[in-house]
């Protein structure tokens, strides 16, 4: 499990033990459970510019805590099923393109409707999982390309959610304090976009600054060392 994370995944099996408890049996309350298992926590969901829905996206990290790092099976517990049943729908359409289905025709066999909040749920949620360490690298990857090459027209958005997942993997190790000065972060968001072919221009440091700040809990002494503006 990514250490980054340790509060992260805390919170979620909080949340998860109060539905298991009777104490939880909606989505609503859940939503309402995380944010102020977080917030307990100083922590924030994962984000990046955008603050639209957050604990309602974040769901998907209880969901991977949930069936990935617990193993628990939602077709067992009618509340668990209820409660993440668009994260078992965004697994399955991740799964099924990886599998080398058409990404139209998966979302619209799962969901219905094809529209960009499904596709990037759905990335999202990959994403999660391979931040939390249930998944590699490469799968994010595959993904994404399957869905950039489909779906032409948000192009701009996914060219952004890779500069936005450079953003987080940098604000990881700063939260972690393995990146400690300027020259470092420097290093490793060059290092990480060579690696993630994220062209057009690296993540902005107020970006990661933000990541760090609102999701980590870093605190700005921190980031204005390592980050310009941060």
């Amino acid at each position: 499990m990514n250490k980054a994370y340790k509060l992260h995944v805390d919170a979620c099996n909080e949340v998860l033990s109060s539905i298991l408890a009777g104490s939880i049996s909606s989505r609503a309350e859940a939503i309402e459970k995380l944010a102020e298992a977080y917030k307990k926590r100083g922590i924030g969901p994962i984000r990046g510019w955008s603050s639209k829905n957050l604990y309602d996206k974040e769901m998907a990290m209880v969901y991977l805590v949930c069936r990935r790092g617990l193993g628990l099976e939602l077709s067992e517990n009618p509340v668990l099923s209820h409660i993440f049943s668009y994260e078992a729908k965004y697994e399955n359409i991740c799964r099924e393109i990886l599998e080398g289905a058409k990404p139209y025709d998966v979302i619209q066999k799962i969901v219905g409707d094809v529209d960009k909040n499904t596709i990037f749920r759905a990335l999202r949620l990959m994403l999660t999982a391979v931040v939390l360490g249930f998944e590699e690298e490469d799968k994010l990857f595959k993904l994404h390309r399957a869905l950039t090459e489909e779906f032409q027209e948000y192009e701009k958005g996914f060219r952004s959610f890779m500069k936005f997942y450079v953003a987080l993997r940098v604000a990881e190790k700063i939260a972690l304090r393995e990146v400690k000065n300027r020259n470092e972060k420097e290093a490793l968001k060059l290092a990480l976009c060579l690696r993630i072919g994220v062209d057009r221009g690296a993540p902005p440091d107020k970006l990661i600054s933000l990541i760090a700040r609102k999701v980590f809990g870093v605190h700005k002494k921190v980031t204005s060392k390592i980050l310009r503006g941060g």
